[in-house]
């Protein structure tokens, strides 16, 4: 319990100073502004740094000395691979449970054209992955997952993905095994 007050006080304080600062001092206001306002922020990075200098949000990892093993933890199958736009569709089973393919957090839940409902999940690497078609999701946006974890199910036959890092679509075949 101390651990995460003090988590949450240096937290407090480190946002204290960034706002002094801007009030005092109008390039860093601009500087702070430009970088909040017209550039796209990884949170992902934010949470590694978190985690690599307070030790995560819970101080806890084992309750009760009781491993956590996950439940879902399934490879992507399909049964045939094609482009699509700008990415691949992948002809799956019907209602078939989507597997997160890496670590990252959810930056986009909604509707795309031409893809149906989709999340979006930034990795570490700033890989924006699209998951299109997807339907009976229990994601909400700036969720964590893990590489393997349920994104959801496919609402037909079909998985819609697309790999994009700054902008530029990349070439699926390298992330689709």
């Amino acid at each position: 319990m101390k651990n995460a007050i003090n988590k949450s006080l240096i937290c407090i304080i480190i946002f204290l100073t960034l706002g002094i600062i801007c009030k005092k001092n109008n390039e860093y206001k601009e500087l702070i502004q430009s970088k909040l306002y017209q550039e796209s922020i990884s949170f992902v990075k934010f949470e590694n740094i978190y985690n690599k200098y307070l030790g995560g949000i819970f101080p806890i990892e084992n309750i009760n000395n009781n491993t956590i093993s996950p439940v879902f933890n399934e490879q992507l199958n399909f049964k045939n691979i094609s482009n699509y736009l700008d990415g691949a569709k992948l002809e799956v089973t019907e209602n078939y449970l989507i597997p997160n393919l890496e670590s990252g957090i959810i930056t986009y839940i909604g509707e795309k054209d031409k893809y149906g409902k989709v999340i979006i999940l930034e990795t570490i690497d700033n890989i924006n992955i699209w998951y299109g078609n997807v339907c009976n999701y229990n994601l909400k946006l700036y969720d964590h997952l893990n590489k393997g974890d349920i994104i959801g199910e496919t609402c037909t036959n079909n998985l819609y993905l697309v790999f994009k890092k700054d902008g530029q679509v990349l070439e699926y075949n390298e992330y689709i095994n």
